[in-house]
């Protein structure tokens, strides 16, 4: 994701937050309510701010595609769960938070019935993030908070630059895979293998 601009502008002037700071907060409502904006552009809503920010490259797309079809062929494989490009996850309330990882698996299907937007409530199962160039590891710190406080088993930071991948784990283990190694997690994706160097060959 790329460095976040926060629109103060776009805030809701009826809704005060309860804690007590003073700042003017949106609502999930609110926030699903909102047009789109415009083309190259995404917005998220952290901690009830809208933060707006530049839409991904189409590198970052290849990447993000390429991740997603090799997991959906796993999902296939096993015959149960889903995985979704850029879909909008309800991770908390008061102030509300929703994030868009770049991919996210689901174990298991949910339904989003009666959720506001037609949004996942919750975190995925494992989360994906491809970097840019511009993300700081402390906004990358918050996003996996906010994925594991929602209840994330796994959260993947990609790093096209490096051409690593990491696996973090709620506890705060990692695991590193780089060029030549083959990306496994037994444990949460039993079988699924997928060669490092070739995610990101061009």
């Amino acid at each position: 994701m790329a460095a976040p601009t926060a629109t103060p502008e776009m805030l809701n002037p009826d809704r005060i937050d309860n804690s007590g700071d003073g700042l003017q907060y949106m609502t999930l409502e609110e926030y699903a309510s909102l047009p789109e904006l415009e083309d190259g552009y995404t917005c998220e809503l952290v901690r009830g701010m809208v933060v707006r920010e530049p839409g991904p490259s189409w590198s970052h797309r290849l990447l993000q595609f390429k991740l997603a079809k090799r997991l959906d062929a796993w999902i296939e494989n096993v015959g149960q769960g889903e995985v979704g490009l850029e879909g909008d996850c309800i991770l908390s309330e008061n102030p509300d938070t929703v994030r868009i990882p770049d991919v996210a698996v689901l174990l298991r299907r949910r339904s989003t019935d009666n959720e506001p937007g037609g949004w996942l409530r919750g975190a995925p199962d494992i989360a994906v993030e491809v970097l840019s160039p511009s993300n700081t590891p402390r906004q990358m710190r918050e996003r996996m908070d906010d994925y594991f406080g929602a209840g994330a088993l796994r959260v993947w930071i990609v790093d096209p630059t490096a051409r690593t991948v990491v696996i973090h784990r709620p506890d705060q283990a990692s695991m590193l895979f780089k060029d030549g190694d083959r990306l496994e997690d037994p444990e949460v994706l039993p079988g699924f293998a997928l060669d490092v160097t070739e995610l990101f060959e061009r």
